[in-house]
């Protein structure tokens, strides 16, 4: 559904949210002290306050609504959710939530994961810098690309340690593996069925990846992990599917 700016502001609730938020803050701390980029930001952020623009909707829709890029759409997003976002919080759980709701493809090689908000993917990419890894942004700004097993120590931080012993005891109760570490399994389990899924894919799309049967089971494994479903992450995993089994 496309976003209508004037229609959203026609109701009087709405224009008086949005009236309210960019007197206050266009007055401190005086009168035409903000720059213009300033100003732009101010007038973003009262259409969200007032409702006329959704944060998380597609960047392109918001593009087309404001007539301008999407590029420009991206940094007006990356600051106001810098500036609305305590810089003590923990981003943890919202990171999580994203990756719950991407898509992945593996090609053997690297993992490629989207994270469409700023925010989240200026936070993973710092986590990984942090480790000493650099995802590949070159194709996308919304895509991250890395090794399997970087992937897996940046899951070893953000996922909670019981999910992770769960996943590990349900596996090794099934026989399917033997008791070995989180983070070794879910190595195993990535290399492998990235493996597998390139070469059922050969010269196949992304989206004709996904479709294949390793790739299916490799996005299972990594949402029930995300959802700290244990049973489900271990869910369909054969010995095969698992490096060093």
């Amino acid at each position: 559904m496309a976003i209508d700016i004037k229609a959203a502001l026609s109701k009087p609730a709405n224009a008086a949210k949005f009236t309210g938020a960019f007197i206050a803050a266009y007055m401190s701390p005086a009168f035409g002290t903000r720059s213009k980029t300033e100003i732009d930001l101010l007038v973003f952020a009262s259409l969200i306050e007032a409702g006329a623009i959704d944060p998380e909707a597609p960047e392109y829709d918001i593009a087309r609504a404001l007539n301008i890029t999407p590029t420009r759409v991206r940094n007006l997003i990356l600051n106001w959710q810098l500036r609305s976002t305590s810089a003590q919080g923990d981003l943890r759980g919202a990171i999580v939530e994203a990756l719950k709701k991407t898509r992945f493809s593996n090609d053997g090689r690297l993992l490629t994961f989207g994270v469409e908000s700023p925010l989240l993917k200026e936070e993973i990419t710092a986590r990984l810098k942090r480790k000493g890894v650099f995802s590949d942004a070159s194709f996308s700004k919304e895509l991250v690309k890395l090794p399997a097993d970087a992937f897996v120590e940046f899951l070893d931080e953000i996922v909670d340690d019981e999910t992770k012993k769960q996943v590990r005891l349900t596996l090794v109760k099934d026989k399917q593996i033997p008791d070995t570490s989180f983070k070794a399994l879910a190595i195993g389990v990535l290399v492998a069925l990235g493996k597998k899924a390139a070469g059922e894919a050969g010269g196949a799309l992304a989206d004709e990846l996904l479709a294949k049967p390793a790739a299916e089971k490799a996005a299972s494994f990594l949402r029930g992990l995300l959802s700290g479903d244990a049973k489900g992450a271990a869910k369909g995993l054969a010995k095969e599917d698992i490096v060093g089994v």
